[in-house]
């Protein structure tokens, strides 16, 4: 070894023992391979050259690194040692492994505590790519999502360089959720829109209202590393199981999950919307109205691709004070079908979305409520609704694209 690596080496031993949690090395069976530091340079999707609109910054809170969770693994793919939890604040501090470690595994903001059980007896990469983690607390009733503007995982893998037992390795994180930005809806003029359901009740001569807007069969199950690693698709993120969710309950009609498709999806509030934001000029800008939707990678093989619904209230008979003639009409766009069924791409993991959705049918009372549907379960394909996707790959902030040390 050479005495500046043996010097850099000690003074890492000296600062490491004072912040580790995890300090015991274990190698991979009849390896002699010696004890060396490791420095990360961790760099976010923006890193990478794209064309001008094909990003969107990450300006979330929760996208900034608060801990990571590391791996190593041999040239052959096995763990090299144990994983280590590191807090942000120690991440300046080299990190201990053996000389045999060819690639560091980096995962963001899991929070250490509980969820390490997840690693136990994981041996190797391959294991680590099948252990889904699902986006859903753990509580009865309503659940909600941890993926939020305050937390996000975020995932990457990069090689490892020594300099005899000194060494780095740049890992690019990408987001493991997709997020959906901008839900925008717009109608015809002069359709006598109530901005309440209240509103349309109360004033006759209103003929629709729109009551929620809401995801369902939102994928909530996913693993953190992909199954393809290697380029800079960074994709495939299915999961072992899938489990879904959606802005309001199934049980009652049409949300009736069939018997022979597993457990039924949870109920989340973060993946709803009611009352909706205030209206201008037969539009409204943006549903979500500051918030954003984070969901998993929903695969096709899944069977229930998830679907975004509006839902509306329509005046059938003119003028009429009869609640029994205000009916609930659907407009679905469901994403990630299989091919040739008229509807969405896949909502990818690290890509950020802003969809348009246009309802461009006559509300008038006797006619045909806008196109909407009876059944929400089946996607609107009516050419009096029109949907306008736009996705950008989801980029990190100049924070996470340092050298930390």
């Amino acid at each position: 070894m050479k005495v500046k690596s043996l010097f850099l080496s000690i003074c890492a031993i000296a600062v490491l023992a004072s912040c580790s949690k995890n300090e015991d090395i274990v190698t991979h069976a009849g390896s002699e391979a010696a004890e060396a530091k490791v420095t990360l340079k961790l760099e976010g999707d923006g890193t990478v050259t794209r064309a001008v609109g094909d990003q969107e910054a990450a300006d979330e809170t929760g996208a900034a690194i608060k801990d990571v969770t590391v791996f190593f693994f041999n040239a052959t793919g096995f763990i090299v040692g144990s994983p280590q939890y590191i807090q942000a604040a120690n991440l300046g501090t080299p990190i201990t492994t053996t000389t045999d470690a060819a690639e560091v595994v980096v995962i963001a903001n899991l929070g250490g505590g509980s969820v390490s059980a997840k690693f136990n007896g994981v041996s190797s990469l391959e294991q680590l790519k099948k252990i889904d983690f699902s986006s859903i607390a753990d509580a009865s009733g309503v659940k909600s999502v941890n993926q939020s503007k305050d937390n996000l995982y975020s995932s990457g893998v990069g090689e490892i360089t020594f300099n005899d037992e000194v060494g780095t390795a740049t890992v690019q994180l990408h987001f493991v959720a997709a997020k959906v930005k901008t839900v925008k809806i717009t109608w015809n003029a002069g359709q006598n829109y109530a901005a309440t359901e209240n509103e349309l009740t109360t004033d006759n001569t209103k003929w629709f209202a729109i009551k929620q807007v809401y995801m369902m069969t939102a994928q909530t199950n996913s693993p953190l590393i992909p199954s393809n690693t290697t380029d800079a698709s960074w994709g495939g993120f299915v999961p072992q199981a899938y489990a879904f969710a959606g802005g309001v309950a199934w049980g009652t009609a049409p949300w009736v999950w069939p018997a022979d498709a597993g457990t039924a999806p949870a109920q989340t509030s973060d993946y709803l919307v009611t009352p909706m934001p205030a209206a201008t000029s037969d539009a409204i800008a943006n549903v979500l109205a500051g918030k954003a939707w984070y969901m998993f990678e929903n695969s096709p093989a899944s069977g229930h691709p998830t679907g975004l619904v509006v839902e509306v209230l329509w005046r059938s008979v003119d003028q009429s004070t009869d609640a029994n003639d205000i009916l609930t009409k659907y407009f679905t766009v469901y994403f990630g079908e299989k091919a040739g069924t008229g509807t969405q791409p896949l909502l990818k993991a690290g890509n950020t979305y802003d969809m348009s959705i246009g309802l461009k049918g006559d509300f008038t009372p006797g006619g045909n409520a806008g196109g909407g549907g009876d059944d929400p379960t089946k996607p609107s394909v009516d050419a009096t609704v029109t949907v306008t996707v736009n996705a950008a790959q989801w980029t990190t902030t100049a924070e996470i694209s340092k050298d930390f040390q």
